[in-house]
């Protein structure tokens, strides 16, 4: 059984973890570091729990030292949270929050073995020849940095069977992710079964995910087979997850856990072996505040996250795109376009492309269609939209804020546009946040607690 070490003062605090874990884990105790250290020497210890008001951060330092294979969380008080983020920067793995918010806690530690599983499943691929890719990979265009990266990530992830959480706006390409996940892993000779959870009520996904018995419900005139079970040994997508009401993601949390369901009006079990890749465009933590996202579903599907950037974020993949797609359509528009005019090339470049991906697809296409038999694309075949967005763009146009606004709060837009910027200054910096908080003209303590704050991976 796992083991969880406990450093806290406060004896009551001991037995109280006791309880919050249950069977789950074994948990042993210790009132200061030092007897913490001698714990350590004589018992094998998966996760160290340290109460900051106990120990301090030379505990952390000592335990990350001599430990290294040891998971770290640190316990502190809003009022102390600059020593969290000290703390991460020392090497401690996640922080909780005083007044403990108890459904919290085993999540917390259960998401750090699921990342320790992907690590260990990480070791043997990391030196292979895959990782030396090229701009294009299972139909996915990219050579920025944050694309290999994806690419990494989905050779890594394929050779495990582990959940799979795809982040991203519409339009960025999680189902092609998802696809190439799947052909890279053991299960490509099976099925690769694709969900799309918005355009279905929630009886009718139920039914479409799971299958009914016939006679379960008025036109249930013949026993169905569901998703699950035509995926089995194979791969489920289920696009746009958020969208799945609270009943199904019940259900669905069932077969993560135990690879099992009825189908709907039935009370026979039918087991399944899947492996489940999720996709949304929307921030799950969010919907888990609003009360329509459950909290222990998306820490079951949030093991191995991927996240796509928007193409506006992408800027020097945007002339790859391009010629994919003309090379890609040329034949089925009855094209002998070849060539892009440099003035075009650049108002693609300025477009703030709130469509993505997709929409760049659609736009080349458009114009393979509209303009096929020159062999030139010129500025005066781009799109109105295109044209007119290069001539007044304001700052808060080309963030695309009232759009946000028409399905956010304000707080919620305030946060988005804070992500963006910051995504945008670590990319330019190349990951360094010292050089990224240079760009931003803030301190490098100031960023790490906006990073934290706003989940940026």
């Amino acid at each position: 059984m796992r083991t969880v070490l406990i450093i806290d003062k406060e004896t009551e605090m001991h037995e109280s973890f006791r309880v919050i874990f249950g069977a789950s884990y074994r948990v042993l105790a210790a009132v200061s570091g030092d007897v913490a250290m001698e714990i350590l020497q004589h018992e094998s210890i998966d996760v160290v729990m340290l109460d900051m008001a106990t120990t301090g951060l030379e505990v952390l330092k000592d335990i990350r030292n001599a430990y290294t294979n040891v998971n770290t969380i640190i316990i502190t008080t809003i009022k102390n949270i600059n020593d969290a983020f000290e703390a991460i920067k020392m090497g401690a793995d996640d922080y909780i929050i005083k007044p403990l918010v108890v459904e919290d806690i085993q999540p917390t530690v259960d998401r750090l073995f699921s990342s320790k599983e992907m690590r260990r499943e990480m070791v043997s691929v990391c030196s292979e020849s895959e990782l030396e890719l090229n701009i294009e990979f299972n139909n996915i265009i990219g050579q920025c940095p944050a694309m290999q990266d994806v690419f990494s990530t989905i050779i890594r992830a394929a050779r495990g069977n582990l959940p799979i959480l795809i982040t991203g706006e519409s339009g960025t390409g999680k189902e092609l992710v998802a696809r190439a996940i799947h052909a890279k892993s053991q299960r490509n000779t099976h099925p690769f079964i694709v969900v799309s959870c918005p355009n279905l009520s929630d009886t009718l996904l139920e039914s479409e995910l799971f299958g009914h018995e016939k006679g379960s419900f008025t036109n249930a005139t013949d026993k169905k087979i569901g998703r699950f079970e035509q995926a089995h040994s194979g791969t489920i997508f289920l696009d746009e997850i958020s969208e799945m009401g609270l009943p199904n993601q019940a259900k669905l949390l069932r077969v993560l856990q135990e690879y099992e369901f009825l189908r709907v009006g039935g009370v026979k079990t039918v087991n399944v072996d899947v492996r489940i890749i999720a996709a949304t465009n929307i921030n799950l933590k969010t919907a888990i505040a609003k009360g329509t996202f459950r909290a222990d579903l998306f820490y079951r599907i949030h093991v191995v996250p991927i996240h796509l950037p928007p193409l506006r974020n992408r800027r020097e993949d945007l002339l790859h795109l391009v010629n994919y797609f003309i090379l890609k359509y040329q034949k089925e528009c009855h094209s002998k376009m070849k060539k892009i005019h440099p003035d075009a090339m650049e108002s693609l470049g300025k477009y703030h492309w709130p469509g993505n991906i997709r929409e760049l697809k659609n736009v080349i296409e458009r114009i393979l269609t509209l303009y096929g038999d020159q062999k030139t694309m010129l500025y005066e075949h781009l799109p109105e939209e295109i044209r007119r967005s290069n001539n007044h763009v304001t700052p808060l146009q080309s963030l695309n804020v009232m759009k946000l606004l028409e399905t956010s709060s304000m707080d919620e837009t305030v946060s988005s546009i804070e992500k963006e910027i910051i995504e945008n200054a670590l990319q330019k910096a190349g990951g360094v946040y010292a050089k990224a908080a240079q760009f931003l003209k803030t301190t490098k303590r100031r960023l790490k607690y906006k990073i934290d704050k706003l989940g940026i991976r």
